[in-house]
Parts: structure tokens; sequence; C-alpha cells
């Protein structure tokens, strides 16, 4: 497979903190092009403070920009229960990072950080990139009012103060990264000129353990669903289990349901009534995934408003056959690798289910299809694939 190569080594500045950012920034740092990270807490194993889920590959222990102060502030504001607690983390790091502005020829901002930070990069000549994980806010009302409704709430950000700023970054930057058509089809929407849209497809560390794994041989007469997520409206919980219901009056105990994921306040009243042959199992790590893919028949993904799901990426590299919406922001392709249905129609998802449940061929082939599409792109390489996006940015910017 032809595999794009960077053509030029500019040194990068990157601010945020998800997990695609811990990718990139490695695969930077060993090719010696980031010049710092702003980001919350990070470690080598080593020290006094080394909170698991700050762990990062030693390489990037030394990079700096690594900052205490709004992790500290942001887990406090959660366990207070504060409202718009994203304010306590975010905004400090925003103004940590715009402190300290390294010699860098790209600035690569994510999240609600890097504002103060990209004003001040673009007198210095910088490329600023805005790497918008997940839909905009004007983008997820649409998307989620309705279902909201449905359960005589109103859906609300967490803070319009945040939402607006990074619909502002998005506007600011030379280039907007988007992971998924989905989310490039939003900007779009929101007002963003198409030509500063570029295509980054996500990855996930565990789909390469997948792939690794071989399915057992499927003999039975009954059919295991899965879902793996948060259980909360914008998931479309509603629409899983009303499906489920449907299928489950068609097909009796032959069809059964695992819910994989913690419980959002908003959905608390699912887990407690949830129809026989549906169990929750409330969150489990991600070294227990590996078992409950493989044991899965179909993965069912009936998301309302997604980035691009890790989960669905995973459950292709585990060879399921997936039922996803297009608003997952999936790298699906209908009919082929997977099956693509409207968001909020529960008739839909379960006349899916049940045509893949009478078809045995047809769940291997899509499960087959959707290993290799995403072998192909773990063959590119998320770092490659960011590196040939800065290219395109950066021929612009000149």
């Amino acid at each position: 497979m032809h595999q794009h190569l960077p053509k030029t080594d500019a040194p990068v500045w990157m601010i945020g903190r998800n997990d695609q950012f811990r990718i990139l920034a490695t695969h930077l740092a060993h090719h010696n092009r980031l010049v710092r990270w702003d980001s919350f807490w990070r470690h080598d194993g080593n020290g006094l403070i080394t909170p698991p889920t700050r762990y990062v590959d030693p390489i990037l222990a030394s990079i700096p920009g690594r900052h205490l102060l709004p992790d500290l502030l942001g887990k406090a504001a959660k366990k207070l229960g504060l409202p718009a607690r994203n304010l306590y983390s975010d905004l400090p790091l925003s103004l940590l990072a715009r402190i300290h502005m390294p010699d860098a020829r790209i600035l690569h901002g994510q999240g609600n950080y890097s504002l103060p930070a990209m004003r001040a990069a673009r007198t210095h000549g910088m490329a600023i990139i805005s790497d918008v994980t997940g839909q905009l806010a004007p983008v997820r009302q649409r998307q989620l009012a309705d279902e909201y409704r449905h359960h005589g709430l109103r859906y609300r950000e967490i803070s319009n103060f945040l939402a607006h700023r990074r619909i502002a970054e998005a506007r600011f930057a030379d280039g907007v990264f988007a992971p998924s058509d989905a989310v490039a089809a939003g900007l779009e929407e929101c007002g963003i000129n198409p030509a500063r849209i570029h295509l980054v497809p996500f990855s996930s560390g565990l789909c390469t353990q997948l792939l690794n794994c071989k399915r057992p041989m499927q003999r039975r007469s009954f059919i295991h669903l899965l879902y793996v997520g948060n259980i909360s409206i914008a998931k479309g919980i509603r629409i899983l289990i009303e499906a489920f219901r449907t299928l489950r009056t068609r097909l009796g105990p032959t069809i059964t349901l695992d819910l994989i994921g913690p419980a959002q306040p908003c959905a608390l009243a699912y887990p407690a009534k949830l129809p026989q042959g549906c169990v929750w199992h409330g969150p489990l790590p991600q070294t227990e995934l590996p078992r409950h893919l493989a044991a899965a028949d179909i993965f069912v993904f009936p998301s309302l408003s997604e980035g691009s799901s890790l989960a669905v990426l995973e459950a292709m590299a585990a060879g399921c056959a997936v039922i996803a919406t297009p608003d997952a922001g999936s790298p699906i392709k209908h009919d082929q690798t997977g099956i693509l249905i409207s968001p909020r129609n529960s008739e839909a998802l379960a006349d899916a289910i049940h045509d893949l449940q009478a078809n045995p061929i047809k769940r291997k082939s899509l499960g087959k299809a959707a290993r290799h599409q995403i072998s192909a792109d773990i063959m590119q390489g998320y770092g490659n694939r960011v590196e040939a996006a800065y290219d395109r940015v950066l021929v612009r910017h000149a």
C-alpha cells in the first residue's frame, strides 16, 4: 500500500489532551518534530505523581508543557458537582499554554484550549490548525434537541462559552482537521470553508491487538448483540432498547444484548428496567473488551452525535458485523464494511439486526471487510495521516 511520506520536518507545538493527541505526540517526538505539548500532567511511571490515566511513552515525559494545576482544578470541580466544570480545567490550560510560546512552525490545537495561543502564534507567522474531534454546538443542537425533548428534557451545552470558543478556533485556523465525513459536513454547516477542512481519521491503540485475535467459530442458534459506550440519551440508548424489545418479541430467547459502559444521569432509568435478555455490565477495563467483542455476532451503535467512535473502530477490527448511524462518525461503507441506518429509528435498527440475524454469510462478509479496512488504516498510521495534512496546510499557508 502506498503511504504518503511527509515532505517537511516543520517543528510542531501541540495544545490538547485527548487520546489521539497522545498517539500523535508520540509519533512526532520520535521524529524530533514536537517542540512543546501543552496538556494535563503526564509521566513515565516514575516520580511521586503517577496517576495511571496520565501515563505516556517515556519520550513524552520530558517534552515541555505538562500542567498539574488544570488537572487538579478539573478534578475538584467534578467532585464538587460545579456547573460548567470544564471551565475550571480548560481555561487555566489555555492561559498557561499562551504564556510559553516555543519556536515552532505549526500550532496544532484541540479542544477549547488554543484560542489565546492561536492569536499569538499568528503574529509569529505560524500555521494554525484546529483539531475538531466532535460536532460543533449548532450541529449537536440539531442532532440531539428532539431526542432530549422526547425525554422531557432540554438539550444544553456544558458551557456555552467553551462551545462558542470551539467555533471561534475553527474559524480562526488555517486548517481544520475532522476525524470523519460526518464532522467535516458539520463544519461546513457551521460556515467553515471546505477548502480548509482536512479529513484525518482517528486510530485506536486497541485495534492492532484486535486484528491479531482470531474470531471463534460461531456455530449456534442464537444471536448475541453488543453495545460499548456511555449509556446516555445522545448515544441513542432509547432507540437501542426499543429495537431490542421488538426483536425479543419476534425471536424470543434466541437473541441477547450486552451493554458495556457507564450510565449517565440523564439515562439512569434504562439500566434499571432492562428487558429480559439484556444485561448491563457497567464500565469495564479495556483489557476485557476483546473477549466481549470476540463473543459478539453484531455490534450496534445508534449514536445521534459523534466525532468518530473508537468503539466502532474496535468492533470493526474485531471482525464484528457493525450497525451504526451516519452521525456516529464511523468509516463504515454501507453494505460493504457495515450497515448504516437513519438516526432515531428503532424500526430501522430492528430490521437491520433481523436481516443480519437471518444471513450469517453476510455477517461474516461484513466483519471480514471491516477488518480489512481497519488493517489498511493502521498500516497507513495516524501520525502519517496527520503529517500529510500538515503538508497540505503548509502549502496553502505559504
